[in-house]
């Protein structure tokens, strides 16, 4: 019997078999990613939605509220002192209390939310306010080049609370937001990697002074813990949903944003969910893996939301109105002239870094602080775990990188807007010495194993000495 042709066929079968099982595996990779995609996709409809819902809040409240916050001073101006050392963006927060007034009460919730009307700034938002309580209707004020997402909590805030109470509630949700945001960071990774991220953010910016002069600061500042809190808590199902997390972190922040600071949770988002895998199976190859994923898609999904603002609005206003819309604001937040601007390479980051230096009391504080403070992470991971431990240092530290290259992109908006853009320079800081103390802290694993190594274990009658590596061994759960 010739039985070479059934070996051939064998042969044929066992090859066939690992191209099968190459292509599922490869299948199941990419799966999760497609997924996550769709669910982003899915968000854009149910953001609009939320759009729709704040424009059904009827006008009058809101306006009657708002002229009893103009008799009692509490409106405006633009530019005053936040008593911190810098200037306010009271001129954000009068635009973001008229966002959504003046349509024609006849006009649809779905129109007005596709197409944002406006009032003006702090500057003519009086007389338009008081204008409107006359029945007054301000025609081709459209909004749509941002989500303007903060109208699902502004207007029935304002419409029942006023702006004093809207103050009240936009400082709660952001206290509320970072003491979240510490405490979970912490339970996937240390005290000491969590207090070093959040705390030079708070004691290096103004950001304990927006609640009272800066309301929608307060509200953006809210989504940046928000992007954290989503990244960890998805990170607890799994590393792909840790990644989503953060991509739906960034979709909501870029709904309820002004084009504020972006990289900031950005950054710290990255970050989480890199220290997160290095603390969760210290591998450093999946740790720059998914440190590197988190910083692409980001801003992948910040740039995705952004684009479907613009689409539902094509749909309303028309695409020739919205292509010269988005180009005209695109161009001048990355190059336009300014006064003052400078057109020199890096002057984004220049400006910001003085900026930070010379107006921020607390900026020298925190500068030496993070530096000491990280040299002594360095140390202790030099002692535990050599050169290993500084090489894992420097991955986790990357992102610290992402507000300079904010600064580059968008140098025109990052100099114009330095009294708040300048919070990056401290998150930098923060991340580096969060990136410090996270090579340096032992994980779960290796506290377990140290136990391991201090008490004798007794193996088939005698006494033996556990050894486990420091740096290879899974988290203990």
């Amino acid at each position: 019997m010739d039985i070479s042709r059934y070996m051939n066929r064998d042969a044929i079968k066992r090859h066939l078999n690992r191209e099968t099982v190459e292509r599922i595996r490869t299948d199941w990779r990419w799966r999760p990613f497609l997924k996550g995609a769709g669910v982003l996709v899915a968000l854009q409809f149910v953001l609009f939605g939320l759009l729709i819902v704040g424009q059904a809040v009827p006008d009058k409240p809101i306006v009657d509220n708002l002229l009893s916050s103009i008799e009692n001073n509490t409106y405006g101006p633009s530019g005053i002192p936040d008593r911190m050392g810098t200037q306010s963006d009271t001129f954000t927060e009068c635009v973001v209390v008229g966002t959504g007034l003046g349509a024609s009460p006849e006009e649809s919730a779905l129109s007005r939310a596709a197409r944002m009307p406006r009032i003006d700034n702090c500057a003519g938002g009086k007389q338009d306010i008081q204008e409107l309580a006359q029945g007054k209707v301000f025609e081709d004020n459209n909004y749509y080049k941002y989500w303007a997402g903060y109208t699902i909590l502004t207007r029935p805030l304002l419409a029942t609370v006023g702006l004093e109470g809207l103050r009240i509630v936009s400082g709660a949700l952001m206290i509320t937001a970072l003491f979240a945001a510490i405490l979970l960071v912490r339970s996937k990774t240390s005290t000491a990697v969590a207090v070093a991220l959040f705390l030079p953010f708070v004691v290096g910016t103004n950001m304990l002074s927006t609640p009272s002069t800066s309301f929608s600061q307060s509200i953006a500042i809210t989504f940046i813990f928000l992007s954290v809190i989503l990244t960890v808590v998805g990170f607890t199902r799994s590393t792909y949903l840790g990644l989503l997390g953060a991509g739906v972190g960034a979709a909501l922040f870029c709904y309820v944003d002004l084009l504020t600071t972006p990289s900031i949770p950005w950054a710290m988002s990255a970050f989480v969910l890199a220290a997160a895998v290095w603390f969760q199976d210290r591998n450093m190859k999946r740790t720059a893996t998914w440190g590197v994923l988190a910083a692409v898609v980001w801003p992948a999904a910040f740039g995705l939301t952004w684009v479907f603002r613009w689409i539902f609005g094509a749909v309303f206003m028309g695409i020739g109105e919205t292509i010269a819309m988005v180009q005209q604001n695109v161009g001048f937040r990355t190059g336009g002239s300014h006064s003052g601007v400078s057109d020199v390479f890096g002057a984004g980051v220049a400006s910001n870094v003085v900026y930070w230096w010379e107006k921020i009391p607390t900026a020298p504080f925190v500068f030496f602080g993070c530096l000491i403070a990280a040299a002594i992470a360095l140390a202790l991971a030099g002692r535990r775990g050599g050169v290993q431990r500084l090489k894992v240092a420097g991955v986790l530290a990357l992102p610290m990188l992402i507000p300079a290259f904010w600064y580059i992109v968008v140098s025109n908006h990052s100099q114009i807007h330095e009294f708040f853009v300048n919070r990056g320079v401290p998150v930098a800081l923060a991340v580096l010495t969060a990136a410090c103390w996270a090579a340096a802290v032992n994980g779960r694993s290796n506290r377990v194993e140290e136990a391991l190594v201090e008490q004798p274990q007794v193996v088939s009658g005698s006494t033996s000495v556990g050894s486990l590596p420091r740096d290879g061994g899974s988290v203990v759960r």
